[in-house]
């Protein structure tokens, strides 16, 4: 009786020393399969912050007429890669933040770190090239008749830009996306641009 329970204690030692190693072992082939996962989506070369700006500023400066729906495309795919990747930093900071939300001193340092600022900065920069190549990328659509297609890139402009037109609706994307997707379907009505006191 008693050499039973020795064995089961020996047992549940065994298998409690061995089951952290397993279950790291476990994260580990996780974080690998999430690594590959990623570098399917996103490709093994780093897209440079600076040539996507230059890329943007050169093709939005030029008419409508004149832009190429393959350089939209690219602007789109890429600023939308960086902006995900800058999302992982922000990430990683307001994951801190809701951890320590109990802490206001620690919450006012964290916010006060120049770098979320930047970050915040970089990330609505990069989102809003995307949205802008969206937005572009419907009205050659529909100046080429292909109005399905223009919907739904004024759809991916209208779901993916900042809702609230704080600061006007001469710049919104959200607005002006909507306005095409509304005469698209023949829908008529005053849109939301922005909370007012």
């Amino acid at each position: 009786m008693l050499i039973n329970r020795l064995k089961r204690v020996v047992l549940i030692f065994t298998f409690a020393a061995f089951l952290p190693s397993f279950l790291a072992a476990q994260e580990i082939e996780s974080l690998e399969d999430e690594r590959t996962k990623q570098l399917e989506e996103m490709g093994v070369l780093l897209p440079s912050l600076s040539s996507i700006r230059e890329l943007s500023g050169s093709e939005f400066e030029k008419p409508l007429d004149q832009q190429n729906s393959d350089t939209l495309e690219e602007i789109a795919d890429v600023s939308n890669t960086l902006a995900n990747l800058v999302g992982k930093l922000l990430d990683g900071y307001n994951d801190y933040i809701r951890d320590n939300s109990r802490y206001d001193f620690v919450l006012e340092e964290v916010r006060a770190a120049p770098i979320t600022t930047e970050l915040g900065s970089l990330d609505t920069e990069l989102k809003t090239m995307r949205n802008i190549a969206y937005l572009n990328l419907g009205k050659i659509a529909l100046n080429e008749s292909e109005e399905m297609k223009a919907f739904l890139y004024f759809n991916d402009a209208y779901r993916l830009a900042v809702f609230s037109c704080s600061d006007g609706v001469e710049n919104c994307v959200r607005y002006e996306a909507e306005q095409f997707m509304k005469e698209l379907l023949g829908v008529e009505g005053e849109s939301y641009v922005h909370w007012q006191r």
